[in-house]
C-alpha cells in the first residue's frame, strides 16, 4: 500500500515549513501494519496531529481503527486537515483542539495506544509521559525517538531517546522496549519506539 499520492489533499495549498512529517510509502505503511498486529490495537490517541499523514496511514491500514487525535493547532492547516478526515472518516476519527498537558489520566485510560507525537520539549515530551504513567495504556508509540542532530554541539539536543530511558529505568513506570522502527519523514530517517507495558 503506497499512499503518497492520495495524501497529497494534505499539504496541497499549504506552505512548507520546519517540522517533517511521516512520507505514507511503503515502508512507512508497511511498519503501521506490523505496530496493529504487534499491539491489536483497536483505539489509539494520538498526541500530536499537524498535518494529519500518521493519522490518514493508521486509519486506511485497519479499516476498523478508532483514531483521536488532539493537537494546539498552532498552524493553520491542523484544524483544516483534521475537518478533512472527520468527513471521511466521521465513525472512526475525532479531533480536539486542546493541550495534551490539560488531559485528565482517567479520561484516556481505555485506549489501547497513546501515540506521542506533540510537543518536542523536554518538559512537554516529559508530560506526555507522565500522562501514559497515570492513564496506563497497553503501549506507547514515542515519535522522535533520535533527536535532530544540533550542528553548533554535536550532540542530540533534545534527547528524546535518553528521556525515554530514564522512563524506563523508574521502578513505578511500567513499560518495557517492545520495539524499535526506522522511516522516511519529510526531513530525515526518524526513529519510533514502542513501548509495552510489563503486565500484558
Amino acid at each position: 500500500m503506497n499512499l503518497v499520492n492520495d495524501t497529497k489533499f494534505l499539504t496541497d495549498g499549504w506552505p512548507p515549513y520546519e517540522e517533517g512529517h511521516v512520507i505514507p510509502n511503503d515502508i512507512t505503511c508497511r511498519m503501521v501494519y506490523v505496530i496493529l498486529k504487534m499491539t491489536r490495537s483497536k483505539n489509539i490517541l494520538e498526541i500530536g496531529f499537524n498535518y494529519g499523514h500518521s493519522a490518514y496511514v493508521f486509519l486506511n491500514t485497519d479499516t476498523s481503527l478508532k483514531y483521536h487525535s488532539i493537537d494546539i493547532c498552532q498552524y493553520e492547516h491542523t484544524l483544516v486537515n483534521a475537518n478533512k478526515l472527520i468527513d471521511i472518516y466521521p465513525d472512526r476519527f475525532e479531533f480536539t483542539h486542546m493541550s495534551s498537558h490539560d488531559i485528565d489520566p482517567s479520561k484516556v485510560s481505555h485506549y489501547d495506544m497513546i501515540f506521542i507525537d506533540g510537543d518536542h520539549s523536554i518538559d512537554g515530551m516529559s508530560r506526555d509521559l507522565n500522562l501514559c504513567q497515570q492513564s496506563r495504556p497497553k503501549y506507547i508509540l514515542f515519535d522522535d525517538y533520535v533527536g535532530r542532530l544540533s550542528m553548533d554541539e554535536k550532540i542530540d539536543s533534545p534527547n528524546p531517546k535518553r528521556l525515554v530511558q530514564h522512563f524506563l529505568s523508574k521502578p513505578d513506570f511500567p513499560y518495557e522496549i517492545a520495539r524499535e522502527f526506522v522511516y522516511p519523514a519529510t526531513d530525515r530517517m526518524n526513529h519510533m519506539v514502542l513501548l509495552k507495558r510489563e503486565d500484558i
